[in-house]
């Protein structure tokens, strides 16, 4: 009789076993693409992941966090609660704001919409974590060069050594429709961030789970080139500006570049950028509320200075002086 038990015991077993695809997972997956703006507006953002392998779309146990430039303070972006139904390798699982669709053509609709988006201030410098549930890390990708100061650390899923960092020295843009994009191939396991990442060549092309497509569409225009004749500092968006205010650099080469702002009589009142950047546009994001809380109502002059030439723009900054109404027009 207990042989039989026995017997019966392992048929019910294997029949479980069976029904139940031991492979199905979510851990081999890659922060593929990320756009934190279109046209300024850093309320529209989208995440793309990518599936380095088969049975990858178990996203109810995974969930997205961002971290500021010292690897702290992580704020939730979402929290998965579903599976994707697409489980090939090189699949795409699109997590974006409610109002992204809008800004592609055709418009594609995100397979999640994102609880928070990256707030301005973890723009500049900031860490972009794929975890599980219980906080491990299985793919990081972290921005600002030397401005981000925080760990690169994760499993040894995706990289081989389990340590993501550098971070790139490029910024998940806001003022143009370009996006920040992982170069490997599907399959591929990260080296780092600094070596792995780019910014699209173009306008970034994003892609849910079911294979649907859309291009963001910008209307501004800033940055779309990836490589300029002469550095240029692009308009400030919003102007009038009330919290924050996005803009593109573009370089020809290679180099330092800085972005001050000064006061209407020439005396310095913040430092936005003093690094090195690639040749191209990058878009930056000066969160005054936070980086420079004493700035009272007024014109300030935004000045890039690269390649031996300066360009200035003005911006208005009006932190109660209008309606709300009035931003953005």
């Amino acid at each position: 009789m207990k042989r039989i038990l026995g017997i019966a015991l392992l048929a019910s077993t294997a029949a479980i076993l069976v029904a139940r695809p031991a492979s199905a997972t979510f851990h081999l997956m890659q922060i593929e693409q990320v756009i934190a703006g279109v046209d300024g507006d850093n309320t529209v953002q989208a995440i793309q992941l990518r599936m380095r392998t088969t049975f990858q779309n178990q996203l109810q146990n995974a969930r997205l966090n961002v971290r500021d430039a010292a690897g702290n303070n992580p704020i939730l972006l979402i929290d998965f609660t579903t599976p994707v139904a697409i489980q090939a390798t090189g699949g795409h699982v699109l997590a974006a704001t409610a109002n992204f669709s809008a800004h592609t053509s055709p418009a594609v609709t995100p397979d999640y919409i994102l609880t928070n988006p990256i707030p301005p201030a973890y723009l500049a410098a900031g860490s972009l974590t794929f975890e599980d549930d219980f906080g491990t890390i299985y793919w990081r990708l972290s921005w600002g060069g030397a401005g981000y100061t925080g760990s690169g650390a994760g499993s040894t899923a995706n990289d081989i050594d389990g340590i993501f960092n550098p971070p790139t020295t490029l910024t998940p843009p806001t003022a143009s429709n370009r996006a920040l994009v992982f170069t490997g191939a599907a399959t591929a396991q990260s080296t780092n961030n600094a070596a792995n990442y780019a910014l699209t060549s173009g306008a970034s092309v994003f892609t849910n789970n079911a294979g649907g497509s859309g291009t963001v569409q910008t209307v501004v225009g800033v940055g779309d080139a990836p490589i300029a004749t002469h550095p240029s500092l692009g308009l400030p968006i919003p102007n009038p500006a009330r919290g924050a205010v996005s803009f593109a650099v573009t370089l020809t080469h290679p180099g330092r570049a800085t972005v001050r702002a000064y006061d209407p009589r020439g005396r310095l009142v913040s430092t936005i950028v003093d690094r090195d950047l690639p040749a191209g546009s990058e878009s930056f994001t000066w969160d005054v509320m936070t980086q420079d809380p004493h700035l009272s109502d007024g014109i300030y002059l935004l000045v890039l200075e690269a390649e031996g030439q300066r360009q200035v723009r003005r911006v208005a900054y009006l932190r109660d002086a209008l309606p709300e109404e009035h931003f953005g027009d």
